[in-house]
């Protein structure tokens, strides 16, 4: 493969539904541009962009995978991105180094859940559908059809109309050029317009002369005048549409035929990196301003980390694109987080799992390099003397939490060093130890994202581990004021211990803190000096509960008087005494169990609200309020017990089919119900 420029390199998403056919079509691609000889299938396990053990016996994709293939003297590097949900990660990384998507949709009736989730997501990028399985007995191009323009109006533009025989594809009419192909085995060759497609074709031909006409005043005078366009005219039109988003081309076919329409269209409608001037805001570390720049090979070079992949025996591989300049095999960047130098000792191309060495990438290309010393994903390296940072890619936060459990001693030495390895190859994954619960606790988008990475770390780190529910931290509190003396004495040859305490203990309803200590005592019956062991003594006492060994929140303790000896008293006597006093205090101030509430915030098609409500009244949930977004999106705010909602993750996904979105936070701590309390003590 030839040195590209930035002028010449087009970046591209596919995305979809999983199942919808994209790995096939990215395979198919590769195969028509010539990168490779035959087609691999996903059955066998032995295509381009499904490689990893996990994908070939999932038989669908987990990770990105960058596959460049050129056509036409351009470059395209397509990014083949997971369509399961939980892998979101995977897609955020993949739109922040693409400057196009091209959306695979399945033929059958229907809007599925996956395109609605692609759309959205490439919702500022240039976008191309492509309607795949007009092989298959279920499609329906022209219900499809209806329902793409239903639910995304007047942008979507249809430039193909099938030509089917017997439920099957055999050719197409290119509407924009007004022209009839028929398939020839890779070829096509040219034929008339079936008279009985016309009445499809000609309110098509009529929508794309009014997007034309709608792109300049020169070319809508000729349209009110009613003349006709040119073919060079309705490109231009059509590349300008749909490099200011207001145009999606809709294009059909197979994951075997229709794919030189794909790469055509790519090239004619989508713009390359270097067309993209005024495309990134960056801060410029020299002069602490920001400044847009574009993907420009005039400038020094720098690079943006976009995906970090753990290998234990290869090490790590950091996949990258190239921001602004020219990147040699061999020269040292700056990291400007990290503040290191990095060798770039060999520079790789993507290709799948395969790393194909090259001297030097321009501007806008996505590139790889292995065994860098300190920098991962979302670290912008620059040359020394140009100093930028690029934006951080937003990476969705992971709610759905487990703890993990080692199998075994020899994994519980194991576990941390591959944990880490995994968290930087996904950053969508969170790892914490909780020292309330000894629970370690792994935290990703849901169940199957969770479940991949304990095969992963099963088949990557040789390390096993299962899953359990991570404890519900839950706290104590009373309801009500009692004052309690305690006296600690003790004597055993020599000084003896006396302390004691009257102190009045109530509930303060502020759960932010465990206590509040005041004294108010009068006449020295309790010396000043031992104020802090009295309050020691309470430290060490809301520790644990009377009820189900909790910590102990929103009490207030009053020392109100005492007594003391001149000899035996001491600090640990004091601290003592108030330790005893808490004990046979609390079970008489009516103590009371507090559960942990989280606020919700979900973000949902208009269609779902019913199913969001009922489902949260299953949850004790309460509903606080609901907001109207763009694109028909409600925000509905709520607030829900933790121990309901640490699986919402999974029952989002069921409900929306995937395309509803959440964010969880906690909020405070309030009164269990008399079942729950039940419950809890009966554990």
């Amino acid at each position: 493969m030839r040195t590209y420029h930035a002028n010449e390199i087009g970046n591209v998403a596919v995305l979809g539904h999983s199942g919808c056919g994209k790995t096939s079509i990215v395979e198919a691609m590769a195969y028509r541009s010539g990168i490779i000889n035959r087609t691999g299938s996903i059955s066998e396990g032995n295509t381009l962009s499904d490689y990893s053990e996990e994908e070939i016996k999932r038989q669908s994709s987990v990770n990105l995978a960058v596959i460049p293939v050129e056509w036409n003297n351009c470059k395209i590097n397509l990014v083949d991105v997971p369509g399961i949900f939980d892998f979101v990660g995977e897609c955020e990384a993949a739109l922040s180094v693409c400057e196009s998507a091209l959306i695979v949709v399945p033929s059958s009736a229907g809007i599925s859940a996956g395109t609605k989730q692609a759309m959205f997501r490439a919702k500022d990028k240039a976008k191309i559908i492509y309607i795949n399985g007009l092989d298959n007995p279920s499609s329906d191009y022209a219900t499809k059809l209806q329902q793409l323009k239903d639910t995304y109006g007047k942008a979507i533009a249809p430039i193909q109309v099938p030509i089917m025989d017997n439920n099957k594809m055999v050719g197409y009419v290119n509407v924009a050029k007004m022209e009839g192909r028929i398939f020839d085995g890779e070829q096509t060759k040219a034929t008339d317009i079936p008279i009985e497609l016309m009445e499809q074709v000609r309110p098509i031909k009529e929508m794309i002369d009014e997007a034309v006409a709608n792109t300049s005043d020169e070319l809508l005078e000729k349209y009110i005048n009613e003349e006709p366009f040119t073919k060079e005219e309705i490109s231009w039109a059509l590349r300008k549409g749909v490099m200011e988003r207001t145009l999606i081309p809709v294009l059909c076919g197979t994951d075997q035929i229709g794919i030189q329409i794909i790469l055509n269209s790519i090239v004619a409608f989508f713009s390359a990196a270097g067309d993209m001037t005024n495309s990134l805001i960056v801060k410029n570390i020299d002069t602490d301003e920001e400044e847009i720049i574009g993907y420009d090979e005039s400038l020094p070079a720098s690079i943006f980390i976009f995906k970090t992949i753990a290998d234990p025996f290869i090490g790590r591989t950091t996949l990258f694109k190239v921001v602004t300049g020219t990147l040699y095999s061999g020269s040292s960047l700056y990291n400007v987080k990290e503040k290191e130098v990095e060798r770039i000792a060999k520079l790789y191309q993507p290709r799948g799992k395969d790393l194909i060495e090259v001297d030097c990438l321009h501007a806008g290309d996505i590139g790889a390099v292995t065994k860098l010393s300190y920098s991962k994903t979302n670290d912008t390296l620059c040359i020394a003397g140009y100093q930028i940072i690029v934006p951080e890619i937003e990476f969705s936060t992971p709610y759905y939490g487990k703890a993990i459990v080692p199998l075994g001693k020899s994994n519980e030495e194991k576990i941390a060093n591959a944990i880490n390895k995994l968290l930087e190859e996904d950053p969508t994954l969170k790892f914490e130890s909780n020292p309330e619960t000894k629970q370690q606790c792994i935290y990703g988008i849901g169940d199957i994202h969770l479940d991949m990475m304990l095969n992963k770390l099963k088949s990557k780190f040789k390390v096993e581990a299962t899953l359990e529910n991570i404890k519900i931290p839950y706290r104590e509190t009373i309801k009500k004021s009692i004052t309690q003396r305690t006296r600690f004495k003790k004597q055993s040859g020599g000084h003896g211990q006396f302390g004691e305490v009257e102190i009045t203990f109530e509930p303060t309803y502020d759960y932010s803190q465990s206590y509040l200590f005041e004294e108010k005592v009068f006449g020295g019956a309790v010396p000043k000096s031992y104020f802090p062991a009295v309050e020691k003594g309470l430290i060490e006492s809301v520790k644990s509960g009377v009820l189900a060994g909790y910590p102990v929140l929103g009490i207030k303790a009053t020392l109100i008087d005492g007594a003391y000896h001149n000899v035996d008293s001491s600090e640990m006597a004091f601290k003592t005494a108030t330790a005893m006093c808490f004990k046979e205090a609390i079970p008489k101030a009516s103590p009371a169990l507090l559960e942990p509430y989280m606020k919700m915030k979900v973000v949902v098609d208009e269609q779902y609200t019913g199913d969001i409500m009922s489902n949260f009244n299953t949850k004790r949930a309460r509903v606080i309020g609901s907001d109207v977004l763009n694109d028909g999106l409600i925000k509905i705010v709520a607030e829900a017990p933790m121990s309901e909602v640490m699986n919402y993750a999974v029952d989002l996904r069921s409900i929306t089919q995937g395309q509803g979105v959440f964010e969880m936070e906690f909020l405070d701590y309030e009164f269990a119900s008399d079942n729950i309390v039940k419950a809890v003590l009966n554990k």
